[in-house]
């Protein structure tokens, strides 16, 4: 039996330790207003410790006093829903004053949502953190219908990444500071933006352990599947060839896996827990695009490292994978195109039409994959009636006018800098 009060009053203490070492996020100011001016629940997802936790703590004004409970404790295991209005008398008793209750992967609840309901109605503010999108977004449209705000938060973008490592961006940086953030970029490329990786842990035994208990607790256990093997074989497999178009039948007959409704399960599943994303090749023709391959991009650099097992790293589409993470921040809609005449790594897409149009290129020095490169942009821009393209490398910049169409050539530090 254990002692909840013993367990929550420890959890508090945690919580406020970890205020002590939270770093503001790009979303943090965007939190802190959902936090002040709703009365909504406010619910913020991502894969594991991607720092939702300590997003919601140091958002909280520091004359807010707080109660916050870590579901994922093994310790609260064999909770109940009837267990969770104890939870949430025992808080009270702990800190009667509160005036935010933070709930962390509540999900583990089974019928949480209808706790969060009544509280909801009694007017009290509730923040809900989770590392599975579907089943939070599924139990909040049934119970939770227009009164929920929604915040989804990834691991550390290059600009969250230099503020973790003290280096600030801007338009006045000298020289040398200009120089310390070109530089951290080659850390960046390999660690990854996780943050306890970023502010030291080793990366790989780390995300390896992260990467298994994704699998083994956030699908396996919540689905209650029985073969985690091929499971894990399958992500492994989509982790390792990050960007890469992927054929459902192929993979079928890969793992001789004898139902393609199975293997779209564990697709879905995948995306769920956020460990990988896909991207459709775009058309303005919804059937066109539920029929053409998909790309799965891995949702961390460092996550691709700790669990690649070739001998050595395709540089190409490692920073492909590095710019779509980037994108997906900040535009809902992200395709590839690929026509005759033409292949586009992205397109960003704004009220169903081509509005960005980008490639990805580790070099262009090769003057033959220049051409190459330069074409392919032209070709779509004209297609889609644009008037400029973007061509992303490791460290080459130029800028030209090629048939009316205008390419910018960016190094990636600096695209991950501006867009």
């Amino acid at each position: 039996m254990i002692d909840l009060n013993q367990v929550l009053r420890e959890q508090q203490v945690e919580a406020q330790e970890l205020r002590r070492f939270w770093k503001e996020r790009e979303r943090t100011s965007e939190f802190k207003e959902m936090i002040l001016s709703s009365g909504l629940v406010k619910v913020v997802t991502g894969i594991r410790r991607s720092g939702k936790s300590t997003l919601c703590l140091g958002s909280i004004p520091s004359d807010y006093p707080f109660s916050y409970v870590n579901f994922d404790d093994e310790r609260l295991v064999g909770l109940k829903t009837e267990d969770l209005n104890k939870v949430y008398e025992t808080l009270l008793q702990i800190q009667p004053e509160t005036k935010i209750f933070i709930f962390d992967e509540i999900q583990n609840i089974e019928s949480w949502e209808l706790f969060a309901n009544r509280l909801q109605r009694k007017k009290i503010n509730l923040i809900i953190t989770g590392s599975n999108g579907k089943l939070l977004s599924q139990e909040l449209a049934t119970h939770l219908t227009g009164r929920h705000l929604s915040l989804e938060l990834s691991p550390l973008s290059y600009r969250e990444f230099l503020k973790f490592n003290n280096l600030e961006v801007s338009e006045t940086m000298t020289t040398e500071e200009r120089a310390l953030v070109k530089n951290k970029m080659q850390t960046y490329f390999e660690i990854g933006g996780f943050p306890e990786v970023v502010l030291g842990e080793p990366g790989g035994p780390y995300l390896r352990e992260l990467f298994d208990k994704i699998i083994t607790r956030d699908i396996a256990q919540r689905h209650r599947l029985r073969n985690t093997r091929i499971l894990k074989e399958i992500a492994l497999y989509l982790v390792q060839q990050s960007g890469s178009m992927t054929s459902l039948a192929n993979l079928e007959e890969t793992f001789q896996i004898n139902s393609i409704n199975t293997l779209r399960s564990y697709f879905q599943y995948l995306q769920e827990v956020f460990l990988l994303y896909e991207v459709q090749g775009y058309s303005g023709k919804l059937k066109e695009r539920t029929t053409r391959p998909r790309k799965y991009y891995v949702c961390d650099l460092g996550m691709w490292s700790a669990l690649n097992t070739k001998p050595t790293l395709d540089l190409g589409m490692r920073l492909e994978t590095l710019i779509y993470l980037h994108l997906s921040r900040s535009f809902p809609h992200v395709y590839y195109l690929k026509e005759p005449g033409f292949d586009i790594d992205f397109c960003v897409v704004k009220e169903r039409t081509p509005t960005l149009l980008i490639q990805v290129c580790y070099s262009i020095q090769n003057s033959a994959t220049r051409t190459r490169e330069i074409r392919s942009l032209v070709s779509a821009a004209k297609q889609y009636r644009m008037k400029s393209g973007t061509i992303v490398t490791w460290d080459d910049e130029d800028s030209l006018v090629e048939e009316g169409i205008e390419i910018r050539i960016v190094p990636a530090w600096k695209f991950l800098l501006s867009v």
